[in-house]
């Protein structure tokens, strides 16, 4: 089966973080406070910041809605409900498990030392953010909500940016890498990265390690959606057939027929469709029955923090 519905869909909201900003750090005390528990797997106040956008979850982000929050953090607690019944039915020993993990392990390198660069580097302090807010309203004639969070999201991209490419020239540096050659192969910049990251000690680190326990939900995620799920979901000729019918009565002039070349084409999207509604259903259901086995726990009192 091709994998139209190989990601399930996790939220990452790409809002902007508005007003409420701090500098990096201030709010780390509440980075690792645990703000839900699924069967005992505690998810993070960082983890949460960061699928809502904040790099490295290291601002806490209060203009975002409590209920934004709260639909953020049920995919994350649905991600975990996936990843625990994969490694339940042994996915986790298989061979294929095994393989991508390993294809994965430079990116879980390189984005475990991005992270600490992050967490280390990122600050913007109360007076830069006003700044840029003026500038940004000033500008563009806009509210003071979408001018915080257009700001936000300038100085923030802006300093990742400087933060990767003194990451990436360090690297190249230290690997021997010409700067011709690394800027044409992203794979070659990508080992560098990973070689450079090993260099600095980063295996072992709690960086790494959350990381790379992100990298395995991940894969558990996917393949317990592709391999179980997914598995028996189909969409058979006859329901095709019954579709394309319906759906081109009157299509064309009568007494002629439509393009053997256009039919199949209508076919095929037709079967695509098929299968990303029963898949959606599938899926839902799949995760409505993990959700009433489980035992989950959400700290509300921590929501306002995140």
């Amino acid at each position: 089966m091709n994998r139209l519905l190989r990601k399930f869909p996790i939220l990452l909201l790409a809002t902007g973080i508005a007003g409420g900003m701090f500098v990096a750090g201030c709010s780390g005390k509440n980075v690792q406070q645990t703000v839900a528990t699924v069967n005992g797997d505690p998810v993070k106040v960082g983890e949460l910041r960061e699928s809502l956008g904040v790099p490295a979850g290291v601002f806490a982000i209060p203009d975002i809605t409590i209920g934004r929050k709260k639909e953020a953090l049920d995919q994350l607690v649905t991600a975990r409900l996936l990843a625990q019944e994969g490694r339940s039915l042994g996915i986790d020993n298989t061979s294929e498990f095994k393989e991508i993990l390993q294809r994965n392990e430079p990116q879980v390198l390189v984005k475990a030392l991005m992270r600490k660069e992050i967490e280390a580097k990122l600050k913007v302090t109360n007076e830069e953010l006003k700044a840029e807010i003026a500038k940004v309203k000033g500008s563009q004639g806009i509210s003071d909500a979408d001018a915080a969070m257009r700001a936000v999201k300038s100085v923030s991209e802006s300093r990742i940016q400087k933060i990767r490419e003194d990451l990436t020239a360090a690297a190249k540096k230290d690997t021997g890498v010409p700067d011709n050659v690394a800027l044409a192969d992203k794979d070659l910049t990508m080992r560098a990265l990973a070689a450079y990251a090993k260099k600095q000690g980063i295996e072992g680190s709690e960086e790494y390690k959350a990381m790379r326990q992100e990298m395995e939900r991940s894969i558990l995620r996917d393949m317990v959606v592709d391999n179980v799920v997914m598995k028996n979901v189909e969409g058979t000729d006859k329901e095709v057939e019954a579709d394309f019918a319906r759906r081109t009565v009157g299509f064309a002039p009568a007494g002629k027929k439509i393009p053997a070349d256009m039919v199949a084409m209508l076919k095929e999207r037709i079967r695509e469709a098929l299968l990303r509604t029963k898949g959606k259903m599938a899926i839902d259901a799949y995760i409505a029955e993990l959700k009433k086995k489980a035992k989950i726990t959400v700290n509300d009192a921590i929501l306002p923090k995140v």
